[in-house]
């Protein structure tokens, strides 16, 4: 069947950013080692409660300064937060051709604080039909629900249906809903990955 809407997710195919240097800036910034930073960031659950809105942002700002002995306040954190992605250029050559072609979408885990900078420094979200995002339905890729809300929003298939992600597990996620999957390696073979499917 003809592929009748895509779907983007946005950490690594459409925006970079590197998990080794946020914990560096962030270790820098309330003085203590990156290990110990990681291993506090990474422990638990708070990460999948972050992405599911379960913690708002004034919740992560406490956190930090409870937590982590920041000293920063609230504007100050936000841009710790969320000033640390950089455009991919090449992806997003490609959504802008294909959002002229067909419907576009976004699917993310994300969070509010990052949605917002996202939305105010980028103009990919305004190409776009509309966002699945994990902290607005409470659902993380690669839950096979989140998939399915893709598909209520695009009015689609899955057979119908493209997912592109950087992370195989969020890829096989997509596929075991039936949808067509593809891990984002770069511009060039994203380009060529979608020719194959038609697009």
């Amino acid at each position: 069947m003809a592929i009748k809407a895509v779907f983007f997710d946005i950490g690594n195919v459409l925006l970079r950013f590197s998990n080794k240097r946020i914990i560096r800036k962030i270790a820098w910034a309330v003085g203590r080692h990156p290990i110990k930073v990681a291993r506090h960031i990474w422990k638990g659950r708070i990460v999948d409660r972050i992405e599911r809105g379960e913690v708002t942002g004034e919740e992560i700002h406490a956190l930090f300064v409870g937590e982590l002995g920041y000293k920063g306040d609230f504007a100050r954190f936000k841009t710790l937060w969320c000033d640390h992605f950089t455009l991919d250029r090449g992806s997003f050559a490609v959504l802008k051709s294909l959002s002229n072609k067909m419907p576009t979408y976004l699917l993310s885990n994300t969070n509010a604080l990052h949605i917002e900078h996202i939305r105010e420094r980028y103009t990919f979200p305004s190409l776009v039909k509309g966002a699945i995002l994990s902290h607005e339905l409470k659902l993380r890729k690669p839950q096979r629900e989140i998939y399915e809300a893709a598909l209520k929003m695009s009015g689609t298939a899955p057979e119908e249906t493209v997912f592109i992600d950087d992370l195989e597990e969020n890829c096989e996620g997509a596929r075991k809903t039936g949808l067509h999957a593809i891990r984002y390696r770069g511009a060039k073979d994203l380009k060529k990955r979608l020719e194959a499917l038609g697009l």
